[in-house]
């Protein structure tokens, strides 16, 4: 009984992981396509970049892209170390 209860509990386990590390990816992917959105708009607000809201978003989501890029990263070495088993 209780080494059903134990492997059942790995497994669900595992798929949520999975899970994570895909919301993660997903995540990782749209702050990057949203910094390149505001970083190319940005640019073209001329010298007042600093000011505009575009210049101000592009410089915040490097606060949130860096912990998912450091999450990203344990997901590729986690899969790597897997498949080199």
């Amino acid at each position: 009984m209780i080494t059903t209860v134990t492997s059942v509990t790995t497994l669900a386990n595992g798929a949520m992981a999975y899970g994570f590390g895909i919301l993660a990816t997903l995540m990782l992917i749209g702050f990057l396509i949203a910094k390149e959105l505001c970083g190319a708009a940005a640019s073209s607000s001329g010298p007042d970049r600093r000011l505009s809201l575009a210049g101000s978003l592009d410089r915040a989501l490097n606060v949130v892209i860096i912990p998912f890029l450091v999450v990203f990263t344990a997901i590729v070495i986690d899969k790597v170390v897997k498949i080199l088993r």
